[in-house]
């Protein structure tokens, strides 16, 4: 599920890379334990930077320890915030749960039957989650109701308009739990997360959602798939924009190895995803202005 905030590993320290690595290996291991060992199978690296951020504004002193990876069966460092690493699973599966029934309403064909098929999987691991947080998926669903129905209404709204619902529904998960000035960083800091995940995911399938009729908030803002690619220079700038909020609001904790990793997803990785993904319609769109 997405995967697109992620550090630029040649720009980590090697202590850093580690640490980033641990990170994602003890969040894998707590959310089996906690939530489901599917988390496992579906975890993405935008929770490993939620993880990061957590473990920044709480304050919390994780312990590394080396531990089995049933993947490998090899021992690896994992980090050990049995807390901090048990809410992000569950923001998590609450969320995985939320994008797969979006999914089914959107999707058509064997498509649509592969999301049906792993909806009763995630509506387990959501139901898990709510025994822990029981206000959690209510606070993130009433968000993404409110993009549903821009998305349902056969008049274009502005890119922006559409992007606020899952922009405000990372703001909740990123910040939930926390106080004063922790959760102002984290709303902010979740905000321009989600922002970028929806617009840059929305680049990334502008190919395939125009291909099978599916909607698209970049073809509906911009008129057609063509304009859309047209118009990719101004889509990169606002993804930057982003990226330059999320920075600044991590810049506002305090300075820790944890900023440090999210200061590269900043600035760097989010970057390069904006990069490779820009890449993918270069010939396309050169086509259109030799036209």
């Amino acid at each position: 599920m997405f995967g697109y905030v992620k550090p630029l590993t040649a720009e980590l320290l090697v202590k850093e890379y580690n640490l980033y690595k641990a990170i994602y290996c003890g969040l894998c291991r707590t959310g089996g334990k906690r939530i489901s060992r599917l988390t496992r199978l579906f975890l993405s690296y935008d929770f490993t930077a939620l993880a990061a951020l957590r473990i920044a504004l709480e304050g919390a002193e994780p312990k590394l320890c080396k531990k089995l990876c049933l993947y490998s069966m090899k021992k690896k460092p994992a980090l050990d915030c049995d807390g901090v690493f048990t809410y992000t699973a569950a923001a998590f599966a609450c969320l995985g749960y939320c994008k797969t029934e979006d999914d089914i309403l959107d999707e058509k064909g064997f498509s649509r039957l592969k999301k049906l098929a792993v909806r009763p999987l995630f509506k387990r691991m959501n139901k898990k989650a709510a025994k822990l947080y029981p206000d959690l998926y209510g606070k993130v669903k009433v968000h993404l109701a409110e993009l549903a129905v821009l998305e349902g209404d056969s008049e274009p709204h502005t890119l922006d308009s559409y992007a606020d619902g899952a922009a405000k529904a990372l703001a909740v998960i990123a910040s939930y739990g926390l106080k004063d000035t922790a959760y102002a960083i984290a709303y902010e800091a979740g905000y321009h997360i989600g922002r970028y995940i929806y617009i840059v995911d929305a680049v990334d399938d502008l190919k395939a959602d125009g291909e099978k009729g599916r909607f698209n908030p970049l073809v509906r803002h911009y008129g057609s798939y063509e304009n859309a690619v047209a118009n990719t220079d101004e889509i990169a700038q606002t993804l930057r924009a982003s990226g330059v909020r999320f920075s600044a609001a991590v810049g506002l904790a305090e300075g820790s190895v944890y900023t440090d990793i999210l200061q590269n997803i900043a600035r760097y990785g989010m970057e390069n995803t904006v990069g490779d993904i820009y890449d993918k319609y270069a010939y396309t769109r050169k086509e259109s202005e030799e036209l």
